[in-house]
């Protein structure tokens, strides 16, 4: 049966309110000792499948430098110093101008890259207004919103433009709810 590793040194290389690494030299559950490796930090972040009366669930397609390419998304991001869902709900409202006509529906927690990184992702399913607000957008977003239907976007994310992988895992958990 797999074991924990012992971590034996960790010296903390990059320090930003992005993302922290460490060079670690660790000890595997075997006894092998492993120099160095690579652990990172990143804030947890929540993300929404937001559902409006007319059953079209609420994207957002932005520009990420991580995979040079326009993506297609569900409204996310990090939490603030806030619980998971006001977090989800602040992101949905910044990003899109939709606000909830309901509590969120937590859809679970889940891990986007657990090798290396202690970052958790909180997914939610939110009921959303017809029309959307206002929006808030920070200084480096440049979002369009649109919407897909809910049965076909949950049935086959990627034939609908959503290659994250925790945004797909959160359609189909989502799907569930949804009937």
């Amino acid at each position: 049966m797999p074991r924990p590793w012992r971590v034996l040194g960790s010296e903390q290389v990059v320090a930003s309110p992005w993302l922290a690494v460490w060079r670690e030299r660790v000890e595997t559950g075997s006894g092998r000792v492993l120099d160095a490796f690579w652990r990172t930090r990143s804030p947890s972040w929540a993300c929404v499948v937001a559902v409006t009366p007319e059953q079209q669930i609420v994207l957002v397609e932005q520009y990420r430098r991580g995979c040079d390419a326009v993506t297609r998304e569900l409204p996310a991001g990090d939490c603030e110093d806030e619980a998971p869902a006001e977090a989800a709900l602040r992101e949905l409202a910044e990003e899109t101008g939709y606000r909830a006509r309901g509590a969120p529906l937590p859809l679970g927690v889940l891990w986007p890259e657990p090798a290396r990184d202690s970052a958790v992702a909180h997914g939610f399913l939110v009921p959303v207004e017809a029309q959307p607000g206002a929006r808030a957008l920070d200084p480096a977003e440049e979002i369009a919103v649109v919407t897909v239907p809910a049965a076909a976007l949950c049935r086959d994310p990627l034939a609908h433009g959503v290659r994250h992988a925790v945004h797909v895992a959160c359609l189909l958990l989502a799907a569930r709810h949804l009937g």
